[in-house]
């Protein structure tokens, strides 16, 4: 994927990954993005080496019930967020609350609309995420891929294969050895929700493949060629 230069919006998403805030498909996409751009990743691992210093000598504290009473004040009249950018806003006031004024300081480079929180919340422990990089053997082409074990949504980013009859077909290898057909999919970047019955093979340190099968006959019981794409799948 070409390294694109970041938004004010990937700018936010930096900060919000650094900080551990996200959750769900949205911590899948920002790692997959952190994967594949490398413009990116050095923006999440800049922002943790500002914060990091800071987030360490501050310790959690539980929400008292007038935290609770400000949060409802400033969202509870009646209007939804709908936006990206007011969900964003909202896991970053939370994220931003664990620490002393010098962080919040330091956030409102990317949160313009923060107000100053009246006290310490706590943050809530992250979903697990699951991620791999595939690249062939060449060191060529490489592919992301994220993977929402609550959603059972895998996101794979686009990638360069050579020209071809055949399509990719995606396949999880467990700790039994046996391949298993996730599916054909695009090259150029796709997304697809894992039938329930494979789910349980997602697991932290299985193999993602990809393979050039015919499409027509698709899926398969077992590749018919060698892998052009490979990597081992992590629990984050």
């Amino acid at each position: 994927m070409p390294d694109l230069p970041l938004s004010p919006e990937h700018g936010s998403l930096a900060a919000e990954l650094a900080l551990g805030v996200l959750e769900g498909a949205d911590r899948a996409e920002a790692l997959c993005l952190k994967l594949s751009n490398p413009t990116f990743a050095a923006e999440v691992e800049a922002w943790r080496r500002r914060l990091s210093p800071l987030l360490g000598t501050v310790a959690a504290m539980p929400p008292s019930a007038r935290v609770w009473n400000a949060v409802e004040a400033r969202i509870g009249d009646g209007k939804a967020v709908r936006s990206s950018a007011g969900l964003r806003s909202l896991r970053l006031w939370r994220g931003g609350a664990l620490v002393s004024g010098a962080i919040a300081a330091g956030l409102a480079l990317v949160l313009v609309t923060r107000q100053p929180a009246p006290s310490v919340v706590a943050v809530p422990p992250a979903t697990s995420v699951a991620v791999s990089q595939l690249s062939g053997a060449d060191g060529g082409a490489i592919m992301a891929v994220a993977y929402d074990p609550q959603k059972g949504l895998l996101r794979l980013g686009a990638v360069s294969l050579q020209g071809s009859a055949k399509r990719p077909e995606l396949w999880i290898i467990p700790e039994d050895g046996v391949p298993r057909s996730l599916g054909i999919v695009r090259a150029d970047g796709d997304e697809l929700t894992v039938d329930e019955g494979m789910r349980r093979f997602m697991s932290d340190g299985a193999t993602l493949a990809i393979t050039m099968e015919d499409a027509a006959s698709a899926p398969h019981k077992a590749p018919s060629a060698t892998p052009v794409l490979v990597g081992k799948f992590s629990i984050i």
